[in-house]
C-alpha cells in the first residue's frame, strides 16, 4: 500500500479508472461531478494530465460542461528595479522546481461536469 501518484504509470490509470467508474454509478442522472486536476512536470516537459483526465471521465459517460482555471498566481508587482515579485500559492517544491527553469505551472484545472441522463 503506497501513494497511487507512486506506481506504474498502467496502475494509476486502472484505479483512476475504476473510481471515476464508481462515482458515476452513485449518482442520479443528472447529478453533477466537480474535479480538481493540476498538469505536472516530468522530464522538464508539461504533462498534460488535465486533459487526460477529462478524456477518462468522459468515456466513462459524464459530459463537461464548464472549465474553469483557479490561478495559483494571485498579483505580479514591480519593484523601483523593475524586478518582478509575484505572489503566489505554490509548493515550496514548485517554486524550487520553477526557479531552476522547470516549465511554469500557473493554475489548477477544474472541472464541472454531468452525468448522462
Amino acid at each position: 500500500v503506497g501513494n497511487l501518484a507512486n506506481s506504474e504509470n498502467d496502475e494509476f490509470w486502472t484505479a483512476a479508472r475504476t473510481i471515476v467508474e464508481q462515482v458515476y454509478q452513485v449518482l442520479s442522472p443528472g447529478a453533477h461531478a466537480v474535479w480538481v486536476c493540476k498538469d505536472f512536470v516530468k522530464n522538464k516537459q508539461i504533462v498534460p494530465f488535465c486533459d487526460q483526465w477529462r478524456q477518462m471521465c468522459e468515456a466513462t459517460g459524464f459530459t463537461t460542461l464548464h472549465e474553469h482555471h483557479a490561478m495559483l498566481v494571485h498579483s505580479t508587482e514591480h519593484d523601483f528595479e523593475g524586478k518582478e515579485k509575484r505572489r503566489e500559492s505554490k509548493s515550496f517544491f514548485r517554486r524550487l522546481a520553477e526557479n531552476k527553469g522547470s516549465p511554469r505551472i500557473d493554475y489548477e484545472t477544474v472541472f464541472c461536469m454531468t452525468k448522462g441522463e
